[in-house]
């Protein structure tokens, strides 16, 4: 399951660094952040997943970034409404709302299984 996720922030990655190529950079403050906020979570989370002796302050901070990278999107969805008429704009929706589901899965279940349970608050 760790290759799937590490794919699905590979396909994440790149179909954001699309979106940007075709519409520009973000011109809003709060866009800005989201955009850089999902570059830095997709390499941190590969770094967390791919090593499987990540620390577990690093494993913290990547379930951290990716429960706020969830509410990124969940925030962005309802600022743009109505949605553009794209053909890729559902594909999109659906791949920043699952990778951080699944990468979120994987590293509680990875953390789980090395045996260091996973508390945030």
């Amino acid at each position: 399951m760790k290759t799937v996720a590490i794919i699905f922030n590979i396909f994440l990655l790149g179909f954001t660094c699309l979106v940007l190529a075709t519409d520009g950079l973000p011109k809003e403050v709060t866009y800005i952040v989201f955009t850089i906020w999902i570059f830095l979570t997709l390499i941190l989370s590969a770094a967390v997943i791919s090593r499987g002796g990540a620390s577990h302050v690093m494993r913290i901070a990547a379930i951290v970034s990716y429960i706020f990278l969830l509410g990124f999107v969940c925030w962005s969805l309802v600022d743009q409404y109505p949605h553009p008429k794209e053909a890729g704009f559902i594909p999109f929706v659906i791949l920043s709302l699952l990778t951080p589901v699944l990468n979120l899965l994987v590293l509680f279940l990875r953390g789980a299984r090395d045996g260091r349970p996973t508390k945030i608050a």
